[in-house]
């Protein structure tokens, strides 16, 4: 979602990479009811859908929309899992917007919420998988904020709270403490330089690349640019993702983190995916980048 601009972007448009249309960028704004975001909310903004017996949804933030204070001892991150036992599926929706999303279709975007650019990565996956992502979120502790669920799926989402195992998922996901950044471009899947896109934090010191002698780069991205949208510096940058240099290894993730010395006490996590054309898509958001 791009960052409101004066004149130029009221910060509700946003592009959309999907299956169906890499790297489009859409008239319709992220608050539009008839929008990508809220028909795939939908669920939760229905009462009779969020007393059907199968479904079931959480919603975690470090910054709830009920504008309470989130201890740091919680991950700082943000996102929303629904299921669907009787479809066998289920909704992962990660992103990075504050206050996101009010339990109403109809205002369900918050105040300020134009300001600056965000991402969201919404991911389907099967019903079964959903205990294995639980699980494995359970490290980053993150701040959990109403919580409901049908009785079949109760078992389910309550033992994403209290278990804990490693478990082989597609998209990959990763959890650390620490500069989150720099673990992903060690990983052997990945094994890459990566540019990375976080929040310019006001308070702490941000980091700065990470150029070792030997080993992966970690190059802070500091202006992007959007065909269709324009351009925009870091400190509009609300949104938390990397990408990798390597053209033989197309990694894209979407995180939780930003990479400043005050983050690497918090925990968080990512939601990464191989795929050459949304990594190409994300390169050619790379307008500036910081120097080693």
């Amino acid at each position: 979602k791009a960052p409101y601009q004066r004149g130029q972007l009221t910060g509700l448009e946003y592009i959309y990479i999907g299956p169906d249309a890499h790297g489009k960028v859409t008239k319709r704004t992220g608050t539009d009811i008839k929008g990508i975001l809220a028909n795939t909310l939908r669920p939760i903004f229905t009462s009779t859908m969020v007393s059907v017996t199968d479904f079931g949804f959480i919603s975690y933030s470090d910054q709830p929309p009920d504008g309470r204070s989130v201890s740091n001892t919680h991950g700082h991150s943000k996102g929303v899992l629904m299921v669907d036992k009787t479809g066998d599926q289920g909704v992962w929706l990660l992103h990075s917007t504050p206050r996101f999303p009010l339990r109403d279709q109809n205002i369900f975007w918050p105040n300020g919420g134009a300001a600056n650019a965000q991402t969201f990565i919404c991911v389907t996956f099967k019903y079964d998988q959903f205990r294995a992502i639980g699980n494995s979120m359970k490290p980053t502790c993150p701040h959990v904020y109403p919580l409901t669920f049908g009785r079949s799926s109760q078992r389910s989402l309550c033992d994403l709270s209290f278990k804990y195992s490693l478990s082989n998922i597609s998209p990959v996901l990763l959890l650390t403490v620490g500069d989150l950044y720099v673990s992903i471009a060690s990983l052997p899947e990945v094994n890459s330089d990566l540019y990375v896109q976080t929040w310019l934090e006001r308070s702490g010191t941000p980091a700065k690349s990470f150029c070792p002698p030997q080993g992966k780069k970690v190059q802070n991205i500091e202006s992007i640019h959007v065909t269709g949208l324009g351009e925009w510096e870091r400190t509009k940058d609300h949104s938390k993702w990397c990408v990798a240099t390597d053209q033989n290894r197309p990694w894209t993730c979407i995180a939780d983190v930003n990479r400043a010395d005050s983050q690497f006490k918090r925990r968080g996590g990512a939601l990464c995916i191989m795929d050459k054309d949304i990594t190409d898509t994300f390169s050619l958001f790379v307008m500036r980048a910081e120097l080693c």
